[in-house]
C-alpha cells in the first residue's frame, strides 16, 4: 500500500486541533462522487492528480490511464460480490473511484480521501494486467519479486486457473477500503494525519494481540528476516536471496500470518487474512507455494494450513458484525 508521504511531514507540522492542508487528491471535491451513482460508473479514467502522483512517486512517466471494457467492469462487480455484503455496501457509500493504471508497479493501491465532517472515503488504483493473468500467475509474480533472481531456483504459487488475478487485487484492496471507512484495525495508514484515524478499533484486541506497533509484531509473532521482506522492487528491494527462502517460508508456515506480504504491517495482515480466507475457506482455491532449487523441489507450504487460518476465521466473524447502517 502506497503512502501519501508528504502528509506524514504535514501532519507532524500541524499542531493539535489544526486541520491539515490536504492536497487535491486527498479531498473529496476533487472527485465526481455521488453515493447514488453505480459502481460501474465509478470505473473511469484516472484523475490527473492521481496519475501524476503515482508517475512521480514510482518514477514512471509511462503510466497511463486504462479504461476497462464492459466485460471487465462486470467481472470486477462479480468478484466484489464474492466477498461479504459489507464490502459492496462500503464501496457504494465511500468508494469515490476505481481506476486502472497501465504498467502499474504491483497489483493495486487503496488511498484515503477526506470529505465533509472529516469522513473518510477511498479510491482504488489497480493494475489492469490482473484482467489477463490468472490467480496463480498474479501471486507467483508477487512472490518472486521478494527475492533476487538466481539461475536454477524458482518460487511459484499455485492457486488454480478458475479466477483471474483481479480477484486477489480486488479482495486485498477492498479490505483496505473497508478498514479506512470502518476502522477495522487501529489505523490503516501510518502516514495518515491522526485527526482522521478511527477513534476506536472495531476488532478490539485482534491486532494488538499480535502487533506491538504498525510495522512491528510482538516478539512471539515475529520471525527472522521478516524485516527484509519487500515486493516489486519497492523499498530498496529485493533484499533477500533465494537460498534464504526455505527458512523464511518454514517460519511463515508456523506464524500467525497468511503470507509474507501480510507480515509487513497490521494493515497488510488484515488485507491478506481476509483475502486468503476468501480464496481458501470460501472459494476452495488455497494458494500453495513451492520453492524449487537445482536439485528439484525443496519446500512446499500452504500458509492457510497454519495458525493464520484460525485468525482469518475470527477476523471474518468480526467483520460480519460490522453494521451495514454504519455507512
Amino acid at each position: 500500500m502506497r503512502k501519501f508521504l508528504a502528509l506524514a511531514l504535514l501532519a507532524g507540522a500541524c499542531g493539535c486541533g489544526k486541520t491539515p492542508d490536504l492536497p487535491a487528491m486527498a479531498r473529496l471535491e476533487t472527485y465526481a462522487f455521488s453515493p447514488a451513482s453505480s459502481l460501474e460508473s465509478r470505473m473511469t479514467a484516472v484523475p490527473a492528480e492521481v496519475l501524476e502522483y503515482f508517475s512521480a512517486e514510482d518514477k514512471r512517466p509511462d503510466y497511463a490511464s486504462y479504461l476497462p471494457t464492459p466485460e471487465e467492469k462486470q467481472l470486477l462487480l462479480d468478484y466484489l460480490r464474492l466477498l461479504p455484503p459489507v464490502y459492496e455496501k462500503v464501496f457504494k457509500a465511500r468508494c469515490v473511484g476505481i481506476y486502472f493504471i497501465s504498467g502499474f508497479t504491483g497489483n493495486g493501491v487503496t488511498n484515503w480521501v477526506i470529505g465533509p465532517g472529516d469522513k473518510v472515503y477511498f479510491y482504488l488504483a489497480l493494475n489492469p494486467a490482473a484482467f489477463k493473468q490468472d490467480l496463480s500467475q498474479t501471486l507467483t509474480e508477487r512472490e518472486r519479486s521478494c527475492f533476487k533472481p538466481k539461475p536454477g531456483w524458482e518460487v511459484a504459487v499455485a492457486a488454480g486457473g478458475k479466477y483471474k488475478g483481479l480477484l486477489y487485487a480486488l479482495a486485498h484492496e477492498a479490505a483496505h477500503g473497508l478498514d479506512y471507512a470502518a476502522g477495522v484495525s487501529p489505523y490503516t495508514d501510518d502516514t495518515m494525519p491522526e485527526r482522521y484515524r478511527p477513534a476506536k478499533c472495531l476488532t478490539g484486541n485482534f491486532f494488538p494481540g499480535v502487533w506491538q506497533g504498525y510495522r512491528q509484531p510482538l516478539p512471539a509473532a515475529d520471525f527472522p528476516l521478516r524485516d527484509q521482506i519487500t515486493f516489486y522492487g519497492l523499498g530498496g528491494g529485493p533484499r533477500l536471496e533465494l537460498y534464504q527462502a526455505p527458512g523464511l517460508y518454514m517460519a511463515l508456515a508456523k506464524s500467525q500470518f497468511a503470507s509474507l506480504y501480510g507480515a509487513r504491517s497490521w494493515a497488510e495482515d488484515l488485507a491478506e487474512l481476509e483475502t486468503f480466507h476468501t480464496l481458501t475457506a470460501v472459494l476452495g482455491q488455497q494458494p500453495r507455494i513451492t520453492l524449487k532449487g537445482p536439485d528439484g523441489v525443496r519446500y512446499t507450504i500452504r500458509p492457510m494450513d497454519g495458525p493464520a487460518a484460525a485468525r482469518a476465521a475470527v477476523l471474518r466473524q468480526l467483520l460480519q458484525k460490522v453494521p451495514l447502517s454504519a455507512f
